[in-house]
């Protein structure tokens, strides 16, 4: 098969990249646009637009994203990250640290550069600018001339075919993990905040006059009480192995120092140790203690835990109810630490961390209501990884024809799936 050689502003509407606006964030607001900046891409060009802030300003029109744009970070760690504009994520304005290109549908299939971005050609380009301790930085100019291989427009359309199918279903996926969660997150408040939980007879307990006491945190049924959250469960803090013990070759155990190594829950450590100090296990909760806190995210097998990140050991009578409990804790420890410029969370911090614990009967009781939930919820999220790997294996083949197939074959694009 031939492929082509292209510059990536030789394949856009106006021949090149353009940046966005240098405007503040302000809070999200349904009556603002959405303010895309780098933190919100993640490695696989998507975001999370139920995390994002807004924006408030005069121009702000001038940079609405439109069919066939793609944006790249062009500073600092996130260089190279790329966003391909999907109208189902609503108007989006991009940031100043984005350069934008609006691609031409008549050159070629458009979505096809957006899976060239997570290629390993892709990222050898871009890894070139970093030198040393040098930071990253990939002006309009340098990606506009940015080499592309493309190969017969009929190829791109199969790729994105095959590519867009698997996406499809991951983004089904996360739809499905993020209802769930909000579902959980609703029956924990019904029960343990608006103390509504069933009571003997099946009804909402506060709303049908059960008993309630004072206490150091409110008002709690007589049989509930006010503890620690070392009182639920098993609380670990991290330890970075020695650096020499680093590598990339899988020896060992993969090692989460902290956040970045699961940020949006996806567990993506960088980098194993053969000596690891603390261990984290199989359905073990893991989170950001450092900087970045929080992000309680369930371990699906051993990984050695560094200094940014902490446990939460394994109970499986009570899981459902510490994952939210932890969340809770984090948003507390985020909202005293709102004015620091660094957060960072001790143990005994989280040991102590105050909390209401209701009676063993309530809580067994929620359990069995929020295990299916839950076990849902793992299934969906071995789902993701599974079609993400998947992708990852396929991507490689398809952008380099290695997977070429015959005019006179009709591929069933469901055959790639798991």
């Amino acid at each position: 098969m031939e492929f082509n050689k292209y510059k990536l502003k030789d394949l856009t509407v106006n021949g090149k990249g353009e940046y966005g606006i240098g405007a503040p964030a302000v809070k999200y607001s349904p009556n603002l646009y959405k303010y895309l900046r780098i933190t919100d891409i993640d490695d696989n060009g998507f975001i999370n637009t139920n995390q994002m802030k807004s924006i408030n300003d005069k121009n702000e029109e001038k940079y609405l994203l439109k069919a066939n744009d793609i944006v790249f970070a062009r500073t600092g760690n996130s260089t190279g990250k790329s966003y391909f504009y999907n109208s189902d994520d609503g108007p989006l304005v991009y940031a100043g640290f984005l350069i934008k290109f609006s691609l031409d549908p008549t050159k070629l299939n458009p979505k096809y550069l957006r899976y060239y971005t997570l290629t390993n050609e892709y990222k050898g380009w871009i890894n070139q600018f970093s030198i040393g301790s040098t930071r990253k930085n990939i002006n309009a100019k340098i990606f506009g001339d940015m080499v592309i291989s493309l190969p017969p427009r009929y190829y791109q359309d199969f790729v994105v075919d095959i590519l867009d199918s698997l996406e499809r279903k991951v983004k089904i996926n996360k739809q499905m993990v993020a209802n769930l969660e909000e579902l959980s997150q609703t029956l924990f408040k019904h029960w343990f905040v608006d103390f509504e939980f069933p009571d003997e007879d099946g009804n909402p307990y506060k709303s049908s006059g059960g008993e309630m006491i004072d206490s150091e945190l409110g008002e709690i049924p007589p049989d509930w009480k006010v503890g620690v959250l070392s009182d639920m469960t098993e609380i670990i803090m991290g330890q970075s192995p020695k650096s020499d013990t680093y590598n990339n070759n899988k020896v060992g155990l993969p090692l989460l120092n902290g956040a970045s190594d699961f940020k949006n829950r996806n567990i993506k450590p960088t980098k194993y140790t053969s000596a690891p100090k603390k261990i984290g296990h199989n359905l073990d909760y893991v989170f950001g203690v450092r900087a970045t806190i929080g992000l309680v995210t369930e371990l699906d097998g051993e990984y050695a835990i560094g200094r940014g990140a902490g446990l939460s050991k394994n109970n499986e009578e009570n899981r459902e109810f510490i994952y939210e409990i932890l969340n809770q804790a984090f948003t507390y420890f985020e909202r005293i630490g709102s004015g620091s410029v660094y957060i960072n969370i001790s143990s005994k911090d989280l040991k102590q961390y105050k909390l209401i614990i209701p009676s063993k009967q309530v809580l067994m009781k929620y359990h069995y209501q929020l295990e299916p939930i839950f076990s849902e919820l793992h299934n969906r999220k071995e789902q993701i990884t599974s079609l993400t790997n998947l992708r990852d294996t396929l991507l490689p083949k398809l952008m380099s024809g290695e997977l070429e197939i015959p005019d006179d074959i009709e591929v069933n694009i469901d055959e790639f799936s798991i």
